[in-house]
């Protein structure tokens, strides 16, 4: 008789985990008031576990990732000024940025810079106000989000890393709204 790895049980375990919580998430994107306390707290709520999850799957540029966005909101919580906000996000990405270089992710994973780019993106997105700046909210969050979901695909797809669906699943899901705001002001 066979015995099961526990490892990949512990990865099983994860992985439902993460569906739980992007289905959390995905309901507080799209049947939720936006921009209402209850939204808010489902995003922080799902953007912690998901912070979690990529540490315990040992997913660095995730961790990194979902540590900006569970600050990003952290921060919609508060009324603070556009640029604290881009200082808080803008230099959690840098001090992100410099533990991946420091650990050399980058020379394994030459598709880090994309994500990164997106993770850039997606920071400043958070921290421009939406209200005043609308097309740049959405092109920077909207953008973002596809470049992490690209970084996700890759991740999923070629190195089979089942977590990374979830990741994906997301990115696309919040990349629509924005892009969709985007699209309208073009018109």
């Amino acid at each position: 008789m066979k015995t099961k790895d526990p490892a990949s049980k512990d990865v099983n375990i994860l992985f439902y985990i993460g569906i739980s919580t992007m289905l959390l998430d995905l309901v507080g994107l799209f049947l939720i008031e936006p921009a209402s306390t209850l939204q808010k707290s489902l995003f922080f709520i799902s953007a912690f576990i998901l912070t979690v999850l990529a540490h315990l799957n040992n997913q660095k540029m995730f961790y990194v990732l979902q540590i900006v966005i569970t600050l990003g909101t952290i921060l919609a919580f508060f009324d603070l000024s556009n640029i604290l906000n881009y200082i808080i996000l803008l230099g959690t990405v840098t001090i992100g940025i410099w533990y991946l270089r420091s650990i050399q992710y980058y020379k394994r994973d030459a598709w880090g810079v994309v994500c990164t780019l997106g993770l850039l993106l997606i920071a400043s997105g958070f921290a421009t106000n939406a209200v005043a700046y609308p097309l740049y909210f959405g092109l920077f969050l909207g953008v973002g989000a596809l470049l992490a979901a690209l970084y996700s695909f890759v991740d999923f797809f070629y190195r089979k890393n089942s977590v990374a669906l979830i990741w994906f699943i997301l990115n696309i899901a919040f990349a629509i709204k924005p892009l969709l705001m985007v699209i309208s002001f073009m018109k």
